[in-house]
């Protein structure tokens, strides 16, 4: 398949899927107030206020290890106010997107569930490898990280008879996710997660990351994000927390690793820091998630 044809396949697979064709309206609100320079933490909890579930998991997620603030958070300004409103879209965007794959079952490879732990899984390690660099913005390598197979779920959802043909590869000739969608499809999971992100109008990082991560030389406007999300994607893999298919852990770019100029050092604690948000994380994310 040339290129051309596979970006029209993967727009046709994407649009057949009506759910994802936008994001739900609590993340349209929060984004536009996110571009509103007149916005004020009063408004975007006037906004969260309205969705009492993910009122109640925002402040069971900033009340955890995962943030480690000394003092209990009791309203949403005030979470609003301490976590900040790029991070807090992100976390809205994490919740939406769960809620649009909800009804996506289980397979023979993962579960959901695994899923979207090693998801998670890398979102944390990006975010706590954007720490270690010092990035101004490190939540934004936390959304970064967390979508990076999204385009996977796609594939899942409109394709599962022949997306078994790719388990089948993987487990039988012990091949990468990346390689046997390619033999399947034409096509992998990268491309798909690009195009789709492309299509909710997220940020380009958001979008470089989903569809470079495996190679990481293609994302070149933003680089930063995809070798963090590239490292982080290995790491989440090491960990062996959840899965998104891989029999082995891929990988990893040299390049992309002397990019990001962190020292060796630096990976036991993130292991053990990885180790000590998921939970937290997950109970934010995975809990109830059918009636996210």
């Amino acid at each position: 398949m040339n290129k051309g044809s596979g970006k029209i396949e993967i727009r046709r697979l994407i649009k057949g899927i009506k759910k994802i064709s936008s994001l739900p309206t609590v993340f349209a609100k929060v984004n536009q107030l996110l571009n509103d320079p007149r916005s004020c933490a009063y408004d975007f909890s006037k906004v969260i206020s309205k969705d009492q579930a993910l009122t109640a998991r925002l402040l069971k997620l900033v009340n955890s290890a995962f943030y480690g603030f000394p003092r209990k958070i009791e309203t949403v300004s005030r979470a609003v106010t301490i976590i900040g409103f790029r991070e807090l879209r992100g976390l809205i965007l994490a919740t939406s997107v769960l809620s649009m794959f909800r009804d996506l079952g289980d397979n023979v490879s993962f579960t959901m569930e695994d899923f979207w732990k090693h998801n998670l899984a890398c979102g944390i390690a990006s975010r706590i490898l954007a720490t270690y660099k010092r990035e101004k913005d490190p939540e934004t390598y936390f959304v970064a990280g967390l979508l990076h197979d999204i385009g996977r779920l796609v594939l899942l959802e409109s394709c599962p008879e022949k997306y078994s043909e790719v388990f089948i590869i993987v487990r039988e000739e012990s091949a990468l996710m990346c390689e046997a969608e390619m033999d399947v499809f034409g096509f992998t999971h990268e491309a798909v997660g690009k195009e789709l992100i492309s299509s909710w109008k997220l940020p380009a990082f958001v979008e470089d990351a989903a569809g470079f991560h495996h190679n990481p030389k293609g994302g070149r406007n933003s680089s930063s994000y995809v070798d963090v999300v590239h490292v982080a994607n290995i790491l989440a893999n090491a960990a062996s927390i959840g899965s998104s298919g891989e029999k082995f852990v891929p990988p990893l770019n040299l390049e992309a690793w002397e990019r990001i100029g962190l020292k060796k050092s630096i990976l036991e604690p993130t292991f053990e820091k990885i180790y000590e948000q998921i939970e937290d994380a997950a109970l934010f994310l995975l809990v109830d998630k059918k009636r996210t």
